[in-house]
């Protein structure tokens, strides 16, 4: 097991620095440039009211994004170091719950966090938006740290029960139901499974908190004005119920692909949690992961950035599922190592290219070693001093290059193309009335 352990330490902290290294060379990009403009045009009361009413629910996750510096960073300072610290964050936490909750030294907390983080960066579905798009990390990521925050405050309260852990922990989860309805969900699904558990005053009074910003959150206006037109009757359902199959299987089968290597690096710690609960609570701890499942199928949404939580809490669950089962799976986690740097499995047209499972290890290898990072921040800072410098009202600047496979980007749309949102976010932000790349 501690061959094993040293291995995928090695290649975290090797995929670790190599992102670091990557984040040098980043930008800011669209939202970005939105964020801006809007707090800029209406100060943050007003930003923050025409967001909840006309955009979505997510109170803090779009808060954050209004103090999106790009007007006071022509630098691009924060796009550069933001990444490292949310990852070094992420380990950070991880270390601290590992320290906590298993008594480990300092140096065993910081490998289990390094561990973790290794796995956590394989399941993402979308690694540029989660980590190099800092509008989208401030909605995706950060709300998973603070999760792991919450997570150690949840064992203090418990092993003291001071009222002061219980009082982080109702801020925390006022700010995390108002981040992404993904991690919401998982959370409210949390809380009715600890109040199930152990019934009492505190219990219920977190359920009944959870579920009011819960309600506050999914229930904005603006959240109703993004809903198109849907279909009625029969066809609606059956997509529906094909959707919540599909995403299913792919959050399931990717998991799995994983679940060996995962057994193996955290033996001990499955080993110990499986003496403290029987299987029957640990199924109904995975089977919390249903629940944003199910909603995302409810609405129609397939695979995408936000099911990276769901693939993360999946995994740690199911994984104690099967260790009480299968534990022999270990034996194969050589398989799930060599998987995990494979090039992406293409199966799918590029109409459903999205089921398409990739462990990003290929993608950061290629990224390292093809992409010439140096000229596509030239291409992107050269690009932004054109339109910014211009005295035309109209501007066409040339297509980026030397485009990323890792860092974050979304080409905006040619002269002979329709406007797309990043057209509009960066004719706002600029004060122009016509942005196009040249054909």
């Amino acid at each position: 097991m501690k061959k094993v352990q040293n291995i995928v330490v090695f290649l975290s902290v090797l995929i670790s620095v190599g992102l670091a290294y990557i984040s040098f060379f980043n930008v800011y990009q669209t939202d970005d440039y939105f964020w801006s403009y809007t707090t800029r045009k209406f100060g943050l009361l007003k930003s923050f009211i025409n967001t909840y009413t006309q955009w979505g629910g997510r109170y803090f996750g779009y808060s954050i994004n209004m103090f999106n510096p790009v007007f006071y960073d022509p630098n691009n300072i924060l796009p550069k170091i933001y990444p490292v610290f949310l990852m070094l964050s992420f380990i950070g936490v991880s270390a601290l719950n590992f320290k906590e909750y298993f008594g480990y030294s300092l140096k065993e907390s910081i490998k289990k966090g390094f561990l973790l983080f290794f796995f956590y960066t394989m399941l993402l579905v979308s690694l540029p938006e989660h980590y190099f798009w800092i509008t989208g990390s401030n909605v995706y990521f950060v709300p998973v740290i603070l999760s792991g925050i919450l997570l150690y405050i949840f064992k203090k309260r418990e092993d003291t029960g001071r009222k002061i852990w219980l009082y982080l922990s109702v801020f925390l989860i006022i700010i995390l139901m108002g981040s992404n309805e993904i991690l919401a969900l998982i959370l409210e699904g949390l809380l009715l499974v600890s109040y199930y558990q152990k019934r009492n005053r505190e219990n219920l009074f977190l359920v009944l908190l959870g579920t009011l910003f819960l309600l506050v959150c999914f229930l904005a206006p603006g959240n109703f004005n993004r809903m198109g037109e849907e279909e009625k009757g029969m066809v609606i359902w059956l997509k529906r119920i094909a959707l919540f199959g599909a995403d299913t299987i792919y959050v399931g089968l990717k998991v799995m692909m994983v679940l060996p290597l995962f057994i193996k690096v955290f033996e001990e710690e499955l080993k110990k949690i499986s003496t403290q609960i029987t299987f029957q609570k640990a199924c109904l701890f995975w089977s919390v992961s249903l629940l944003p499942l199910l909603f995302t199928s409810y609405i129609l949404t397939s695979i995408a950035r936000q099911f990276e939580s769901i693939l993360f809490y999946f995994l740690i669950t199911f994984s104690l599922i099967i260790f009480f089962r299968f534990e022999k799976i270990k034996k194969v986690w050589w398989i799930s190592l060599c998987i995990v740097f494979l090039p992406e499995l293409k199966i799918f047209p590029e109409k459903y290219a999205y089921f398409n499972i990739d462990f990003n290890g290929e993608n950061i290898i290629m990224e390292l070693f093809t992409t010439d990072l140096k000229k596509y921040e030239r291409e992107m800072n050269e690009r932004v001093d054109i339109i910014k410098n211009s005295s035309q009202d109209s501007v066409v600047v040339d297509k980026i290059k030397e485009v990323p496979r890792i860092l974050y980007i979304d080409e905006m749309a040619s002269v002979k193309e329709q406007e797309t949102y990043v057209n509009d976010q960066l004719q706002k932000y600029f004060n122009k009335k016509y942005i196009r790349t040249k054909e």
